[in-house]
């Protein structure tokens, strides 16, 4: 049978109105933009000048215009009705179509929203329930002209399939943000189970030791203190100065570098104060220097016990003044900047031999901190090595891992460079190595150190006051809740030596 001419078009218009808002479903994947698109739709291919949405507020129980196009924002905000008051809420209490007409004066038409005065009224009011399998979630309406080629049934069709798709829409992004709130509570609640390993800016470690510098940082990071912080070669004393400034309102500000060493004495001045042009053969333009660089952020001054006593008049100056003069030049600079100092020398025993000023001294022992070395955090170790595996697995692309009898001869060695001198370690296994790496793997230095430590270990002492030892251990222990560091200084061992008979004794560390 041949489809009229009129009719053929009419149904190409609707065609293309559910194809546009298919269309839109499948790339839009935020509903409220969604549903405001969709209005837009129905306004351009089917001449809707005035629409809405209302979904069901289950917190208020009443259905709620959510979006609308034509009306102003107090008709919107109006527009809010409990189950079966108005079309609208009997709508969405029946789940059955409703067609309105003579809108001028029919008092079917609640006007809650008053958009009635700006009615031409020859408007249809079409309002549809929006369904998702056998619930209903709120009401898609429209006010619309019909001419008399149209047909208010054919229109009230495609809204129904129009309802029917904003419905699934609505329960898909329902779960969408359900699954994504489960993901933000299950991604906080894994960000604090990672404190305890993880802890701030790259900080590995749940030692004593690391657990009361964390805090120590988080304390000192919101002042603006001079920071001296003192440790071995290869403790972190840098991760330190970063987790400070990076913790700090200056965080938005730069963080600059420079190490007191690594610059010969000659351009150490030049390369912190900065110079005009002609200050010094060479200097065919002017520079800044790092001072005036750090400005409104935080310098961070590396193995400052090495600094040439001729410039730590100058610092001094920085500290106190908070300017600095270029080389070459008679002009100030003010700058605002943080000072964090660092150095693995004993700065007051350089104080007395008159290699270090006092005074520059206490300036920057204002805030101390000290890094305690691997060796006396040894619990730390394990976490360290599964830390830097996943950094070299990842960045020489390999799945190597450590088999478990290789943790103990790590855990025992003393570790004179520190973190620095395990990470390599670790970073030269992962590049040697494929697959499981075994004892036989490990560097030499380190199995000869184990090997020493047993002979060390194999103590002569009868059976019987081995006995004694090991219940006194556990005596220790079970006093300071499992804490070796406390049980330790409760037998008068060091950490390491408590920790070696720890385990030479097969003692069980309890968890609480």
């Amino acid at each position: 049978m041949e489809i009229p001419k009129k009719r053929k078009s009419l149904e190409s218009q609707e065609i293309t109105v559910i194809n546009e808002v298919a269309k839109l479903l499948s790339k839009e994947p935020s509903f409220e933009k969604a549903t405001e698109d969709i209005l837009k739709i129905l306004y351009s291919f089917w001449n809707v000048d005035l629409s809405f949405i209302a979904l069901y507020n289950s917190d208020r129980k009443v259905v709620r215009i959510v979006k609308a196009f034509g009306f102003t924002k107090e008709e919107i905000n109006r527009g809010i009705f409990r189950k079966g008051e108005g079309i609208t809420g009997k709508v969405f209490k029946r789940g059955v179509p409703v067609v309105l007409t003579d809108l001028k004066t029919n008092p079917a038409l609640l006007n809650r929203t008053q958009v009635r005065k700006r009615l031409k009224g020859n408007e249809v009011f079409i309002a549809v329930p929006i369904k998702v399998g056998g619930d209903i979630v709120g009401v898609l309406a429209v006010f619309k002209e019909f001419s008399s080629k149209d047909s208010v049934e054919r229109g009230i069709e495609i809204l129904m399939i129009l309802g029917t798709l904003i419905g699934m829409f609505y329960r898909l992004s329902e779960r969408i943000e359900r699954e994504r709130l489960e993901w933000e509570e299950e991604r906080r609640l894994l960000r604090e189970e990672l404190k305890k390993t993880y802890n701030i800016h790259g900080i590995v470690g749940n030692s004593e030791a690391i657990l009361n510098l964390i805090e120590l940082i988080k304390k000192i990071a919101v002042t603006d203190s001079t920071v001296l912080i003192t440790g071995e070669s290869g403790t972190g004393k840098s991760l330190i100065a970063r987790a400070i400034h990076f913790l700090s309102p200056r965080k938005e500000g730069p963080f600059i570098t420079i190490n007191c060493t690594a610059i010969p004495e000659t351009l150490l001045e030049a390369e912190l104060f900065g110079y005009e042009k002609g200050a010094f053969t060479g200097a065919y333009t002017s520079r800044r220097g790092k001072f005036e660089m750090a400005n409104k952020g935080t310098i961070f001054l590396d193995e400052i016990g090495d600094m040439p006593l001729s410039l730590q008049g100058k610092i001094l100056r920085v500290l106190q003044d908070k300017e600095i003069e270029p080389l070459g030049s008679e002009k100030v600079v003010k700058v605002d900047v943080r000072i964090i100092a660092a150095t693995h020398r004993d700065l007051h025993a350089l104080v007395k031999q008159g290699r270090f000023r006092e005074d520059l001294y206490y300036r920057l022992n204002v805030v101390p901190i000290h890094i305690p070395p691997l060796r006396e955090r040894k619990e730390d170790i394990p976490l360290l090595i599964e830390h830097f595996l996943k950094i070299y697995n990842s960045k020489y692309n390999k799945k190597v891992k450590l088999s478990p009898d290789v943790i103990d001869p790590l855990i025992t060695y003393d570790w004179p460079g520190n973190i620095r001198e395990l990470e390599n370690t670790i970073e030269r296994l992962v590049v040697m190595h494929d697959g499981v790496i075994r004892t036989t793997d490990l560097p030499p230095h380190i199995l000869a150190f184990k090997q020493k430590q047993q002979q060390e270990g194999n103590c002569k002492l009868p059976l019987e006051l081995q006995n004694t030892e090991r219940e006194k251990i556990i005596e220790a222990l079970e006093r300071t809740g499992y804490v070796k560091s406390r049980a330790a200084k409760l037998l008068g061992y060091t950490f390491r030596q408590l920790d070696y008979r720890i385990r030479k004794y097969h003692i069980e560390i309890k968890k609480f």
